[in-house]
């Protein structure tokens, strides 16, 4: 379900300002938002925040990376042979298990610095924000329109 909302997001963003320079800013203003949200609802101390972002920064920004690349793929070419639809569902797999891979790594390392209930906290408070961002670009969108036929 998170994966769907990042998919969702990254679709809107990138359809709504492109891949300029423009886009690198909103990028980067958004990760702001992202941090400050995650830091009130984690409560962190400043010992544990100390260790805590360098470690998310690296994994998060890896997770980002990753699903950029598989958003970029998804939007590439509508018309597909099926070696081509092969190809891409294979690398959209590998990316998908690297993910997975990568956040558990990141668990792993983020217990011992601030618990297994700030880690559950965590994954809840990204996608409280995942949502909450998602809201706030449909309503900037405004209501979409009626299907064409």
């Amino acid at each position: 379900m998170k994966t769907k909302f990042l998919y969702l997001f990254l679709f809107l963003f990138i359809a709504n300002w492109g891949f300029s320079q423009d886009f690198k800013e909103k990028k980067e203003k958004i990760r702001g938002l992202k941090i400050a949200f995650i830091s009130q609802k984690l409560n962190l101390t400043p010992e544990e925040a100390e260790k805590f972002w360098p470690v998310y920064n690296k994994y998060d920004t890896k997770i980002m990376d990753l699903k950029e690349g598989q958003m970029k793929l998804r939007l590439k070419k509508k018309e597909l042979t099926d070696e081509e639809a092969l190809k891409q569902i294979e690398e959209a797999e590998q990316a998908e298990a690297e993910i997975m891979a990568l956040k558990k790594k990141m668990r792993t390392e983020l217990i011992p610095i601030i618990g297994a209930d700030k880690v559950v906290a965590l994954e809840r408070a990204e996608q409280e924000f995942h949502r909450k961002l998602l809201n706030k670009l449909k309503d900037r969108k405004g209501p979409p329109s009626p299907p064409r036929d």
